[in-house]
C-alpha cells in the first residue's frame, strides 16, 4: 500500500472521522510483516485493537440474561427498612450533638483567651449590700411560701420522734444478750 495513502487513512483515524471499510483496510495493512518503519508505532496501536477485538468475542454476551431477569423482577418491590433507617439517623444526630458539644465548650469554657471583666455596679458598698439583703430576703420569702404545703408531712416527723424512744428498749435487750449465754451454758451443765 502507498505510504500516502496509509498517511492519509490515519490522519482521518486519529481525528475519527475514518468508517469502519477504512479502518478494517489499516487492520490489514497492519497485520503483516512488511510495513514501513515510519509507522512501526501505529502498527502497536493497531494490533492491540485486533487483539481486544479478539478477546471481546470470545465473551459470551450476557446482555439478554440480564434483560430477562430484570423483567422477570419487576413485580418484586425494594424494601427499605424504616426502622433501620432511622436507627442509623439517631446514631448521625448523636454523633452531631456530641461534636457540637464538644466545640462549644471548646471555644467557650476552655479558651482561656476569653477573659470577662467583672465591674461593681455600686460605688457606695453599703447601698450594695442592702441591695443584695433585700434580694436574698424576697428569694427566701419566695421558698418559704412553697415549702408552707409541706407543714402536713412535718406531722408525720413529729409521730416518728416518739417511735424513737423504743430504741431505748432495743437497747436495755442488748444489755441482757449476756445473761441469754449463761442460760446455754446451763442447759448443758443440767445434762
Amino acid at each position: 500500500m502507498d505510504q500516502k495513502k496509509v498517511r492519509a487513512l490515519l490522519e482521518k483515524f486519529y481525528n475519527g472521522e475514518t468508517t469502519l471499510n477504512e479502518e478494517k483496510i489499516l487492520r490489514e495493512y497492519f497485520s503483516n510483516e512488511l510495513i514501513d518503519s515510519k509507522f512501526v508505532a501505529d502498527k502497536d496501536v493497531f494490533l492491540y485493537q485486533v487483539q481486544e477485538n479478539e478477546n471481546l468475542k470470545s465473551i459470551p454476551d450476557m446482555s439478554n440474561e440480564i434483560w430477562n431477569n430484570l423483567n422477570n423482577n419487576k413485580d418484586h418491590k425494594i424494601k427499605t427498612n424504616n426502622n433501620l433507617t432511622y436507627f442509623y439517623l439517631r446514631i448521625a444526630a448523636s454523633i452531631i450533638i456530641l461534636i457540637g458539644s464538644f466545640f462549644l465548650l471548646k471555644n467557650q469554657v476552655f479558651n482561656k483567651q476569653q477573659n470577662i471583666q467583672f465591674t461593681d455596679s455600686y460605688d457606695n458598698p453599703e447601698i450594695a449590700y442592702q441591695q443584695a439583703k433585700e434580694a436574698l430576703l424576697y428569694v427566701s420569702a419566695v421558698l418559704n411560701t412553697g415549702a408552707e404545703h409541706l407543714e402536713p408531712i412535718a406531722k408525720l416527723d413529729i409521730g416518728t420522734q416518739n417511735l424513737n424512744k423504743l430504741s431505748y428498749i432495743d437497747k436495755g435487750l442488748k444489755e441482757l444478750d449476756p445473761i441469754n449465754k449463761y442460760n446455754i451454758a446451763d442447759k448443758y451443765f443440767k445434762q
